[in-house]
This record gives structure tokens, sequence and C-alpha cells, in this order.
């Protein structure tokens, strides 16, 4: 059975979750299935960046423009149409996310509307990163520290600081986490959800023979940290 480790470092985010994916040989067509059923003009592309002179792999979620918030009952709604165990999981990482978010508004789980994560781009990382570790069919997931990064950044309503607010609420209990070499955002609410939501063990990497590598490139290439989600497919050792 295959195990996977994730080199949080650089931080995460849906789409570097994405781009390790497929970097590590997950088809692109298995993303892009998951998300048909939504109908919602959703497509997948990719694109072979450098980050920090490193080949990594940069996957684009295309949608259409649209103004719609949407609440967590409308998501797992929408979720009905997907795989159980990809349903399963998605459903988790949205209500982490939910929760993360209206204990920082100070609101109920079903008024949360999801201005950074509710949109469709996000709805496609989260449905897409679950499928794409579905297809894997891991025994075990590891990953390192993660970095959450440093400063402030721009939400709907204004300037937040770094980590966000969400982001640690989500890590708040899980892990241990740390700030990180970036001065910007390195993990996003979305990152930090799927890999709370995925991995089951936290810490350096494991014992196991490599068998492939995978990269997922950040949207900055920073000359403070190459800006990328490493994974790594192998083999434990036999017991």
């Amino acid at each position: 059975m295959t195990i996977a480790w994730f080199d949080g470092g650089a931080g995460a985010s849906g789409d570097m979750m994405l781009g390790a994916l497929v970097g590590a040989g997950v088809p692109l067509t298995v993303l892009q299935t998951s998300l048909d059923p939504f109908d919602l003009g959703i497509s997948l592309r990719v694109e072979d960046v450098q980050r920090g002179g490193l080949g990594a792999t940069k996957v684009h979620v295309d949608v259409p423009e649209t103004r719609t918030m949407r609440h967590l009952p409308e998501i797992l709604a929408l979720f009905e149409s997907l795989d159980p165990s990809v349903r399963q999981s998605a459903s988790a990482v949205f209500q982490r996310l939910a929760e993360a978010e209206a204990s920082v508004h100070q609101t109920s789980i079903d008024e949360v509307h999801f201005h950074e994560v509710g949109a469709l781009d996000s709805i496609a990382d989260v449905v897409a990163s679950c499928a794409g570790i579905q297809h894997l069919n891991l025994e075990a997931i590891y990953c390192s520290t993660l970095s959450l990064g440093n400063g402030n950044t721009r939400g709907a309503h204004g300037p937040i600081p770094v980590p966000v607010p969400a982001v640690l609420q989500i890590m708040k209990g899980v892990t241990a986490v740390q700030a990180g070499p970036a001065p910007f955002e390195s993990t996003t609410p979305t990152g930090a959800a799927l890999l709370a939501e995925l991995v089951d063990v936290w810490g350096p990497m494991p014992p196991m023979t490599i068998d492939t590598i995978g990269m997922g490139a950040g949207t900055k290439d920073s000359t403070e940290v190459a800006n990328v989600l490493r994974v790594v497919l192998g083999q434990p050792p036999l017991s």
C-alpha cells in the first residue's frame, strides 16, 4: 500500500494541493470528472511553472463569473451528487471551514457567508483534492509542520492579519504549526481545512521507498521560500 507525505514548509492552499496531486501522477481527468456532476462550468487546466527556480505544477481553476454567496447547507446539498467517499471528505472539510468562520465572525454555522471559501474555485479545490486523494488509495497520509505565513492580507471586509484568523481557528488543537519564512499568507483556510481533515500523522517524512514526487505551485514566486507544496508517495518498510 502507498503512503503519502506532504511537505508544508511553504504552506498550503487548494490549488497547491491540486498541483501536488497532478505532479505526483493523478490524472487531471480524475479531478475534472469529480466536478462535472455540478454542471457549474468549472474547468481545470495545468501549467508547468517554476517557483524558486524549481519546476512545479500549477493547476488553474477556471470558473464563470458569479456573485453567488453560499451557506453550508447549500454546499452540502450540492455535494449529494458526489461519490460517497468523496462526499464524506469534502463535506467534512467544509464543516471545518464553517465552524472556523462562525467562530471568527461570532455567528452560527448556518449563517456563515463563505466569502473566501464559498466561491466556485474553492468548492472545486476541495472536491477535486478529495477525489485525487481517493484515487491514490493511500494507506496513510503524513504531513510536516505547516507554515502559515506572516504580515497582512485583504479579505472581503478589509485588512486581515496573517496568519489569518480562520486558519488559526482551523488548526487549533490539530497539531503544532509555525509562521514560516514567507511574508505573506502561506496557508489559506481551504488548504488548512484540507490537511486538517485528511492528514493521519503530523511530523517528519516517515521511512519509505519513494515512488513519485509532486510539486504543487502556489501563485506567488517568492525570494524567501520556494512556494510549493510537495507530496512524496512511496512504500512503507516491510514489517
